[in-house]
């Protein structure tokens, strides 16, 4: 089974590398990727984990990125991740995420929901600083009753304590992942707060998108599925796979949840091995 998009607590999932891959073993999982925010730094252990077990673990990101009236998640695959010129630009977007926790940390304690940023950091850990460890803070203070209603009434998009964080345009994004050899596509497609994701679709191909993220935790149904797949067919794109498993609120779905064809690995690496001009 293959799960292309999961979140570890590098960035801002709940479990650790290690956890996240026994988790997708017992889940049926036999190849997957870990994609964490900004952050490769779980490749090494979630591999090591992994190989004992049989699962192959491939080293991939998600990066933020944005068009006019979206924000479009490209998922960076089989990278080589150890390229110093790629972990300098990544180190700069994690030291935005720190800029973004201390307005949205400023926003509540002048909206009176205080929480404080060393919490934030501590339910953090090592892991890229995100929304969700500010929602679990909120959650932890007694401000809400879940981590669904930490967003919807503070931190989500239009909230009054959301603030953009420091973005790339998606052409910006996708040549630094094909930089390290990777495969870029973009991820959730349908999840663009009520938008078509087919109005933004020309802009992601212009910055030249490899792939789009059809089977997804989130059921688009068969209409949405079915007309990604016309866009993958007319335009050469190869579809990707993933729970987007982050253990938290509504991004739950477990490892491996999601169903794919039985040729998308091989179609996937095909297309890597010509972007390395292989």
């Amino acid at each position: 089974m293959l799960d292309l998009h999961l979140h570890s607590t590098v960035s801002d999932g709940r479990l650790s590398p290690s956890e996240l891959v026994r988790l997708a073993h017992a889940s049926g999982v036999s190849t997957m990727a870990l994609s964490d925010h900004d952050s490769t730094d779980g490749v090494a252990q979630a591999q090591s984990t992994g190989a004992p077990l049989g699962v192959r673990v491939i080293p991939a990101i998600e990066l933020s990125t944005d068009v006019p009236g979206a924000s479009v998640h490209i998922l960076g695959l089989f990278l080589d991740h150890q390229d110093a010129a790629f972990q300098e630009a990544i180190r700069r977007f994690r030291e935005a995420r720190l800029e973004r926790a201390e307005q949205m940390v400023a926003a509540l304690v002048r909206i009176g929901a205080p929480i404080t940023l060393e919490r934030v950091y501590e339910i953090a850990g090592e892991g890229s600083v995100g929304r969700p460890h500010v929602a679990q803070a909120l959650l932890e203070a007694g401000h809400v009753q879940t981590i669904d209603e930490a967003f919807d009434r503070f931190i989500g998009h239009g909230g009054p304590a959301y603030f953009e964080g420091f973005r790339l345009e998606p052409a910006e994004g996708i040549r630094l992942i094909h930089s390290v050899g990777g495969f870029a596509s973009w991820a959730h497609p349908n999840e663009l707060d009520g938008r078509d994701w087919r109005d933004f679709l020309p802009s992601v191909l212009a910055a030249g998108i490899d792939g789009l993220e059809v089977y997804y935790s989130k059921e688009y149904g068969p209409e949405v599925q079915a007309h990604m797949l016309e866009a993958c067919a007319a335009y050469d794109l190869v579809p990707t796979v993933g729970s987007d498993y982050h253990g938290f609120g509504t991004l739950c779905a477990p490892p491996g949840s999601v169903a794919s064809p039985p040729e998308l690995l091989e179609r996937l690496e095909a297309r890597v091995s010509r972007i390395r001009g292989g």
